[in-house]
């Protein structure tokens, strides 16, 4: 992929973090936490249909079409089979309207139209997915960047009209909002993708492709709905213990946690297509290993920036919001985790075994389950955080032990010794609600920086390395 393309798919996570820094604020001023509590139970729902009713076939899309050449039949043989689960799912949704608002979002009344906006936004949720996913494949950076700007900018221009009236918002109109943002960006990446669409929908569906994409999306599924539990529990047990009031001040601290999705989008949407180029130009495991070490690098470097700068978030927040600031360092590492072992994951991903990624999902899990049982009573907001840092901690262990195991072996010290590093920074303020001493994080980059020293010095014939490749 070339510089112009990696920058063309830069622009989207990097405009989307930027224009979120401003969104944010501006709901924490327009909307109660517990409204924000809400919204943060229906991006928890439709990102879990996402992973689910995908069937894992997003996955097996991204993994075959480098090995076919028809790419249309391939679209339209995995899509059909997701987008049926997803129209069932929607009218279950419709039918039992009543114990989904409640359950979600403790709402009773307007039942049917909360639920009505709910199934419309998982079926065009799912459309999105497979929509955005024929952008990266197919490398158009400045059309995906596109698709990621528009929801953000879309929320932002409605939540600055209703602040022109000088009204607050109830729940009713921030799910309208978010609703609203989800379809014009699926509006936008349908119309961007029309051709292709056109192309599968004409094709003949092959039986044998869609079942070979099942036997490698089918334990996705499972290990897709076990992720869902993953990055849900820690809500669940903040609306059950503490109140829909800490889930919206969880949801916000995640929201300026953002700064660390810039690396994880980018990363994923470039990385996928690159791996499985490289292994089939039989490229050195060192170079893996050289990209490994620069993301590590990178993200613990803007996590310690994030930090000194975070006390800046008391000015922009109203009184209500001043926890956030102590919650956003254990945020931040679910991205920062996640991103880094998309890159040691990658042995399992080339071998086919993707039925190790229910054990994968699964441990961190129960893990997640069993501490924000124990620390969500305590500590609220604060130990659910610690809870997922800690639970995405095993799930980085896991792939990389288990992609060692596959595939090749290569070095992990360095990694798990900033990884720790990391999580005591994040977890003293998320406890004790209160910033560690300065000298603590100076501490912890200067032993970064000697862990790491080899790669500074190289720093020039590491990028020429990476860019020849």
């Amino acid at each position: 992929m070339k510089l112009s393309q990696i920058l063309a798919f830069a622009l989207g996570p990097i405009t989307s973090a930027a224009l979120g820094l401003i969104t944010v604020p501006l709901m924490a001023w327009t909307f109660e936490p517990d409204v924000i509590g809400k919204i943060a139970m229906l991006n928890t729902f439709l990102a879990g249909c996402a992973l689910v009713l995908t069937l894992g076939l997003d996955q097996a899309y991204v993994r075959e079409y480098h090995e076919t050449h028809k790419k249309e039949q391939l679209l339209g043989s995995l899509v059909l089979a997701s987008l049926v689960i997803t129209l069932t799912c929607s009218i279950l949704i419709l039918i039992f309207h009543e114990f989904i608002a409640l359950t979600l979002f403790s709402e009773i009344t307007h039942s049917l139209y909360i639920a009505g906006l709910l199934s419309f936004a998982v079926f065009i949720s799912i459309l999105f997915r497979f929509s955005s996913l024929i952008l990266r494949m197919k490398e158009y950076g400045l059309k995906f960047s596109m698709v990621q700007i528009s929801p953000k900018l879309t929320l932002l221009i409605l939540i600055l009209a209703l602040l022109s009236n000088d009204e607050l918002g109830d729940f009713s109109i921030a799910l309208s909002f978010s609703i609203l943002a989800i379809s014009v960006s699926a509006l936008l990446v349908v119309s961007f993708t029309l051709t292709e669409w056109r192309l599968a929908a004409s094709s003949n569906i092959d039986p044998n492709m869609l079942i070979r994409a099942l036997k490698f999306g089918a334990p996705l599924i499972i290990s897709g709905f076990a992720y869902w539990g993953l990055i849900s529990v820690d809500k669940l047990a903040i609306r059950y213990y503490s109140g829909l009031e800490q889930l919206g001040l969880y949801s916000i601290a995640f929201s300026f946690a953002a700064v660390m999705t810039i690396f994880q989008s980018i990363f994923s949407t470039i990385w996928a297509p690159i791996v499985y180029r490289w292994h089939k130009e039989n490229i050195k495991i060192e170079q893996f290993s050289l990209i490994t070490d620069w993301i590590v690098m990178t993200l613990s470097t803007v996590f310690f920036i994030v930090i000194f700068f975070s006390p800046l978030l008391s000015y922009l927040l109203p009184e209500s919001y001043d926890e956030v600031v102590n919650l956003l360092p254990a945020c931040m590492l679910f991205p920062v985790f996640y991103t880094i072992s998309e890159t040691t994951v990658v042995g399992m991903n080339i071998a086919r075994k993707t039925s190790y990624s229910i054990l994968i999902t699964l441990l961190p899990l129960a893990l997640n389950m069993l501490l924000s049982l124990l620390l969500v009573p305590e500590f609220g907001a604060g130990g659910a955080a610690v809870s997922v840092a800690l639970a995405f901690f095993l799930y980085l262990i896991l792939r990389t032990e288990i992609s060692r195991f596959l595939w090749r072996k290569f070095p992990v010290y360095k990694l798990y010794m900033v990884s720790l590093l990391l999580l005591i920074n994040a977890a003293w303020p998320a406890f004790t609600r209160e910033s560690p001493p300065w000298w603590i994080g100076i501490l912890s980059i200067t032993l970064i920086s000697i862990i790491y020293k080899t790669r500074y010095l190289n720093i020039q014939t590491d990028f020429r390395t990476l860019k020849n490749a």
